[in-house]
């Protein structure tokens, strides 16, 4: 009888190893549908996390490094997945960049269990010492600022669709809208 419950053990063990959940590491490898080339920033939401990174492509003419934005359902417990949408975005500005998207997240039946609305981009101007966004109300708000080796980047979460740079005085040096 013993031998029979070690047998049932180790037989159990291998099929709940057999069916591992995927790591944040897996669900960007094998998710995301471009080479991401840096995570630039993390951010936690309701179910799971939105990632903001970098992937190289070719925009029809040259290879150009562009931002991209994901989000990633689960949690280390339960297993990553990519939910998309997997676009990239690339323009130049001698300023800053402004990017603004929305994550959809929908339960089996399909009901929307969360809208997560972002704004992003990248800081060209050294002149830009902090970003503030706003949405339809032109209320700002200041935008994190995310240093990667020698590039500048910013990300807010919210229904936002402008970006200011201000100086270190606070005087605008751009505004732009998405």
């Amino acid at each position: 009888m013993r031998n029979y419950m070690l047998y049932l053990l180790v037989a159990a063990s291998l099929i709940l190893s057999g069916c591992s959940t995927a790591t944040m590491g897996q669900a960007i490898d094998d998710g995301i549908p471009f080479n991401v080339k840096e995570i630039l920033h993390k951010e936690k939401v309701k179910n799971g996390v939105i990632i903001l990174y970098l992937t190289e492509q070719n925009d029809g003419q040259n290879e150009v490094e562009a931002m991209a934005a994901a989000y990633l359902k689960g949690s280390d417990k339960e297993g990553w997945e990519n939910e998309g949408h997997n676009h990239w975005e690339h323009y130049e500005n001698e300023y800053m960049t402004v990017y603004s998207d929305a994550f959809y997240d929908y339960d089996k039946e399909g009901n929307l269990e969360n809208r997560l609305p972002i704004i992003f981009g990248e800081i060209q101007s050294g002149d830009i010492k902090k970003v503030e966004v706003a949405g339809k109300e032109e209320k700002f708000e200041e935008a994190a600022i995310i240093k990667k080796e020698n590039k500048r980047y910013y990300f807010k979460m919210g229904d936002f669709h402008t970006a200011r740079g201000l100086s270190a005085e606070g005087k605008e040096i751009i505004k732009k809208k998405n």
